[in-house]
């Protein structure tokens, strides 16, 4: 930084220049206390330097700031702008986050969100509170309950639209030129973590929700034993999933095959997490087809690209954003909440799906999202229908 650049500045300004860097360096120490963070060690010799900015700012500054929210700002920037995953979490919302479970109710909107951006709306739940009030994918949304999501993480942004109770939420949404305000219902969304039907002359076709930890047990007990014969084509829906463990992911693909080798979880400093599929697979037999969509995330991605290489199932559908990254939570001692990506997967070949996503074999055409279109481009990869 320039040296003549900060003896310029107004002295208020300076106080703040010094407050931001000194809050980051705070974080750091913070970190340094983590499980799995750096080795502990000393306070650095700038620790100090800390509590004097504070004092400063309390005594000198010409309006009245809570240091905390100070220090917490510098926080949510710091991790927020790390990758769509890592996000700092204040301490409501982290009790939120560890207290989420499948029976909270939501508004149906799936988002993806970049630092700096409003999130964006990549698929509406059909049926759900958000389609019933017309919300459209593309649609941005700047504010929820009032506050602006611009510096918001995605996870805060989900957490922010999730409830127990019946209450709608207000929200900002930004249309081309035009600016609308709505308030949202809130509903249980889907009573199972899938659904699974079969239409004559068609194939089977198994839509996952999430990938909660209930979900291989009850495809086990209630798909498996439709499909064993090995005949019926089945298309794996994974449009709009992005919820979930991704060892349930793993699990999924277990199903359709059976492999030392399925995938790698790369972590820090290239150390690398063979990932397997050691059980029998029931459906190896079973002709695939697996549909995606621009909402396809996380655990989702995991599925598709390790059954797209390694049963040459047919991907179906639109490219996706590429998110297949373990997360890992970290409490802090104010029981605050940092989350961090800290591997991504990786499949047999090298073929790294953070950033990268899937790529489908048979793509849809742009705007076309509809089962009906969907169906028309995978009918073909089952000759026997």
């Amino acid at each position: 930084m320039d040296l003549r650049f900060i003896t310029k500045m107004p002295k208020y300004r300076l106080v703040l220049w010094i407050a931001f860097l000194a809050s980051l360096l705070f974080f750091i120490f913070q970190m340094r206390s983590l499980p799995g963070g750096a080795q502990r060690g000393p306070a650095p010799k700038g620790f100090e330097l800390y509590d004097s900015l504070v004092r400063l700012i309390r005594n000198d500054y010409l309006e009245e700031r809570d240091p905390v929210r100070t220090a917490e700002g510098a926080y949510r920037g710091l991790v927020n702008s790390l990758d769509p995953l890592s996000a700092y979490l204040d301490r409501e919302l982290a009790a939120r986050y560890l207290a989420r479970d499948h029976a909270e109710k939501q508004t149906g909107l799936v988002l993806f969100k970049r630092y700096g951006s409003f999130p964006q709306v990549m698929a509406v739940v059909e049926g759900s509170p958000a389609g019933q009030a017309d919300v459209r994918p593309g649609d941005l949304l700047s504010a929820i309950g009032g506050r602006s999501t611009l510096s918001m993480s995605l996870a805060e942004a989900d957490l922010l639209l999730r409830t127990r109770g019946e209450e709608p939420v207000e929200v900002k949404l930004l249309r081309g030129n035009a600016t609308l305000e709505i308030s949202l219902a809130r509903a249980a969304l889907f009573p199972k973590p899938f659904s699974f039907s079969r239409e004559a002359g068609g194939p089977a076709i198994l839509r996952i929700h999430d990938f909660s930890p209930s979900l291989i047990t009850e495809v086990k007990k209630e798909v498996v034993p439709v499909l064993k014969n090995g005949k019926t084509p089945l298309v794996l829906d994974l449009r709009d999933c992005r919820e979930g463990n991704l060892d349930e992911a793993r699990a999924l693909v277990n199903l359709f095959l059976k492999a030392e080798l399925v995938g790698r979880y790369e972590k820090k400093g290239g150390v690398k997490e063979d990932v397997g599929c050691p059980d029998d697979a029931p459906l190896r037999k079973t002709p695939l087809a697996v549909w995606t969509s621009p909402a396809t995330m996380g655990p989702a991605e995991l599925a598709a690209g390790a059954l797209q290489e390694l049963r040459k199932a047919k991907v179906v559908g639109f490219p996706t954003p590429g998110l297949a990254g373990r997360r890992t939570a970290f409490v802090l001692e104010d029981e605050s909440l940092v989350l961090l990506t800290s591997a991504v997967f990786s499949l047999p070949s090298g073929r790294s799906l953070w950033g990268q996503g899937i790529t489908p074999d048979a793509p849809l055409a742009p705007g076309d999202s509809s089962e009906k279109a969907y169906l028309e481009k995978t009918l073909p990869l089952f000759p026997g229908l």
